[in-house]
């Protein structure tokens, strides 16, 4: 099983990767900060390696270079629904000989297909692509992110077999499996982002996280196609922790401490105590079997 792996525009992480090519599908990167928004536009910062975003084009493409000399393929974020690619954007970035992007909307999907059918589709998470999947046209998507509450309805997945090669999940995130969301990857000044209405993840509702232990991964590996590792914004050593663990599926009793609060990872890890690893597994899939057959409405972040 292969994952896809952020890139922060650290040289060094590229050199890790390399190693460690023989797990990576692909890396996946933003575009140029002066061609489209991404999620983390507004925690860029200065510091290289935690969401930096090169200052020049030129700069920008010296890093797909090293890229591309490491033996890598990459992928390129378009995350903004409202952000159309042009046929311009799919010349420059396919000059770049960028192998695909991860996008927002299905008329940028179809754009691409028509515009080269190599180039790989993938369905981002932005999409919350959760109970609508029976419906949804997946005909221009190689790849679909599904949404968080996935990780928490195993069984589900088990019903979607046809889908297989095509379903991605983050095992990685530390959301609520009904985050909102909008907010929480698009915070602007005006309505920056505030945890007590964009993601109830908190001390009080750490059970509703969407996160999934390394060892764990053995569970899922039958009804998905991949993994995508969640962590742009994080320093090099973080995400190489991070993809150490995954990458040998190893299990480590205070894995998750370094990322969470040590009150909530230690509640996080409580909850094995609680729930068998399966029963912890399918908490969602009651309640997302019953939406998908439309016996209920909806979540409550489906009518934001």
């Amino acid at each position: 099983m292969l994952f896809e792996v952020p890139y922060n525009f650290d040289e060094n992480l590229i050199k890790f990767y390399k190693k460690n090519r023989s797990y990576i599908n692909y890396l996946y990167l933003p575009p140029y900060k002066d061609d489209s928004a991404n999620t983390r536009t507004s925690i860029q910062t200065n510091t290289v390696g935690h969401c930096y975003m090169p200052n020049t084009r030129e700069e920008y493409e010296y890093h797909i270079r090293r890229i591309k000399e490491a033996g890598l393929r990459f992928v390129i974020l378009w995350q903004v629904y409202e952000h159309d690619l042009s046929i311009d954007m799919l010349d420059y970035y396919s000059g770049l000989e960028t192998s695909g992007f991860i996008v927002a909307n299905d008329k940028n999907a179809a754009l691409i297909k028509q515009y080269n059918p190599q180039l790989l589709v993938i369905c981002s998470i932005v999409q919350r692509t959760c109970y609508n999947i029976l419906n949804k046209d997946l005909t221009n998507y190689d790849y679909v992110i599904l949404y968080y509450t996935f990780n928490r309805a195993l069984d589900v997945l088990k019903l979607l077999s046809n889908l297989k090669d095509k379903l991605i999940i983050m095992p990685n995130t530390l959301c609520d499996v009904n985050c909102p969301s909008v907010h929480h990857w698009f915070p602007t000044k005006d309505k920056p982002f505030d945890p007590s209405r964009d993601c109830s993840m908190t001390i009080e509702h750490i059970d509703r996280c969407g996160f999934i232990f390394p060892e764990h991964l053995k569970l899922f590996d039958k009804y998905v196609g991949g993994y995508k590792l969640q962590g742009r914004e994080l320093a090099t050593e973080s995400i190489k922790y991070l993809c150490h663990f995954y990458f040998k599926r190893t299990e480590y009793e205070d894995f998750i401490m370094p990322f969470l609060r040590e009150d909530m990872a230690e509640q996080l890890k409580g909850l094995f105590e609680k729930y068998s690893v399966e029963e912890y597994y399918n908490t969602k899939t009651v309640q997302v079997i019953k939406i998908m057959e439309n016996k209920e409405k909806s979540l409550h972040y489906q009518s934001l």
